[in-house]
């Protein structure tokens, strides 16, 4: 009897303490611990991949959580629905609507069944932003049905008192009466003006508890809503008002803001202005950066020496020995953007040579080249424009051409021009760019957005992304402020 009472008192006092300590043990509890532990850390990992833009690495956490959730220890339905719902995610970033739509449903389905209430506020949203993509036309518009979705999410979210998921939906609420107005000229002002009640709601919240990312949201729907009115410079106040009123740190919401004010006041024709915006939103950028570096050691560091108290002594190695390899890669991480950046920097000094000697030519060139009209100026302009779509043979023939009409210019000038032109057409042709991604190229590079585009070359705005998409891939940049750059490089732009 006294042995039996000792061995009950001394399990109770080892599963509390598991407990307590979050540490892995041979009992079934402590194995479900470890479950929902490697599960939670495999969605936080993914979601902090997906922030890096890094959607591959973030779909393989993610999926490994599914697998976990699913076939380990009678299931793990919670773990189901967030490791879909953050799949879902991943989909919508890479324009997948299709497969996200087929996770939601599938995650709503969990969901719903077991009353996961936050958890269904998120997934509704996340489909009705699957519904706001999907606008084509008028009439394969999904907006309707979008605001179903998040207008449920939305009291979900009041009821748990979910602040985050009610500014989402308030946000995407916005957004897709933003939508529905699209098709109306001219515009609904009654919709224009709830579109806005919408943005300002979910902005308030952001903004009251300080959700950076929704605020960035926000401020770019608010960037549409603005351009719907055609009220540019409406546009350009309000960004620089909410710029001034930023915390010092919030450099990545200033980013954002200083890459849109670049957009308006080059659309309005201020090129000086947008250029010294541009040289602040470099800044902030790369201030972003080290603050996420430091950021994530000093999670890294938290954490560690939470799990230092909280486990077990036999555990310590085993947390030394991630720490150590977390700074590993902190480290080589920091490496690697130093080597970007002096990358960057020799590319940048590159360029500028090749610029030089390429305005020198052209001078050469076009000193003798005019006439009563100017078109052989006129032509050196075309000849460098349409590079792109001519042969080697027709390029030095241009190029020779344009040489005999010249007393300060020769063959060999000519010859070293078209040398330069064939060298960027061949850069170009190694890329395998398409007609229509060049095209796409170049009106990103008038300021124009995904939706404008679509709508100067009639596609729709999740072709023109899966456009943009590509040329990322074959230019091996991330944004378009790369792929913009790396265009100019190559004489495209």
């Amino acid at each position: 009897m006294i042995m039996a009472r000792t061995l009950r008192l001394l399990t109770v006092s080892l599963v509390f303490f598991f407990c307590v300590q979050a540490c892995r043990s041979t009992g079934e509890d402590s194995d479900k611990s470890d479950l929902y532990e490697e599960v939670s850390f495999l969605v936080r990992e993914a979601t902090r991949d997906v922030g890096n833009q890094d959607f591959d690495a973030a779909m393989e956490k993610a999926l490994r959580a599914l697998e976990i959730s699913r076939t380990s220890g009678g299931g793990y339905p919670l773990g189901e629905v967030r490791a879909l719902y953050t799949i879902t995610g991943i989909d919508i970033m890479s324009s997948r609507d299709a497969d996200a739509w087929e996770k939601a449903v599938e995650a709503e389905s969990i969901a719903r069944r077991h009353g996961f209430t936050k958890e269904l506020s998120q997934i509704l949203i996340a489909k009705a932003k699957i519904c706001s993509y999907a606008e084509i036309s008028p009439e394969t518009g999904r907006n309707d049905e979008g605001l179903t979705y998040v207008r449920e999410a939305l009291n979900l979210a009041e009821q748990t008192g979910a602040v985050e998921q009610q500014a989402e939906a308030c946000l995407v609420i916005g957004s897709l009466y933003i939508n529905k107005n699209r098709w109306n000229d001219p515009i609904d002002m009654d919709m224009y003006e709830l579109a806005g009640h919408w943005l300002d709601r979910g902005q308030e919240i952001a903004d009251v508890h300080d959700i950076p990312h929704l605020r960035r949201n926000g401020i770019m729907f608010r960037a549409r809503w603005f351009q719907q009115g055609d009220r540019d410079m409406e546009a350009i106040e309000y960004f620089e008002q909410v710029l001034k009123g930023l915390k010092e740190t919030d450099h990545m919401t200033a980013a954002a803001l200083d890459d849109r004010l670049v957009r308006l006041y080059t659309r309005i024709g201020e090129a000086e202005k947008a250029q010294d915006i541009h040289d602040d939103y470099v800044y902030h950028m790369q201030k972003y950066l080290q603050q996420k570096e430091s950021e994530t050691l000093q999670e890294m560091e938290t954490t560690f020496e939470v799990h230092e108290k909280e486990k077990q002594l036999e555990r310590n190695r085993f947390q030394i020995i991630l720490l150590i390899l977390a700074i590993v890669f902190s480290v080589m991480l920091i490496a690697l953007i130093v080597r970007h950046l002096v990358k960057e920097r020799r590319r940048t000094e590159a360029l500028q040579k090749l610029s030089d000697s390429k305005e020198q030519i052209i001078e050469l060139l076009s000193k003798d080249l005019k006439d009563s009209d100017g078109s052989l100026n006129d032509e050196i302009t075309r000849l460098s424009a349409d590079a792109t779509s001519l042969s080697p043979d027709q390029i030095r023939e241009k190029c020779n051409e344009l040489a005999s009409k010249a007393e300060a210019a020769n063959t060999e000038v000519a010859g070293y021009v078209g040398d330069i032109l064939i060298k960027r057409n061949q850069q170009i042709s190694d890329i395998g760019l398409s007609k229509r991604e060049i095209q796409i190229i170049r009106l990103s590079a008038e300021g124009l957005t995904a939706a404008e585009i679509a709508e100067r070359v009639y596609l729709s705005v999740h072709t023109v992304n899966t456009h943009r998409q590509r040329i990322y891939a074959k230019m091996d940049v991330k944004n378009v402020s790369d792929m913009l750059r790396k265009a100019t490089e190559l004489g495209i732009i």
